[in-house]
């Protein structure tokens, strides 16, 4: 296998941002909570990869409902 055929461990920025976007037009003001639920529920199962990405999805979607509010 090459590196390119290798699978990623995390997804790129790209569509970490495409997530938490839709994440927010989904849910709208709930989305920090409805991501919130999620990675705690992943917690609970254990899978560290799966907790990392919540996570980072989490802080994008914060990131990006903070400057969807501050206009």
């Amino acid at each position: 296998m090459t590196d390119d055929d290798e699978p990623q461990t995390l997804p790129a920025k790209r569509e970490l941002a495409m997530a938490a976007r839709a994440t927010i037009e989904l849910f709208g003001n709930g989305a920090i909570a409805k991501t919130k639920e999620r990675l705690s529920e992943e917690e609970a199962e254990g899978s560290k990869q799966s907790v990392r990405y919540w996570q980072m999805l989490l802080s994008e979607v914060v990131r990006l409902h903070r400057l969807r509010h501050k206009y």
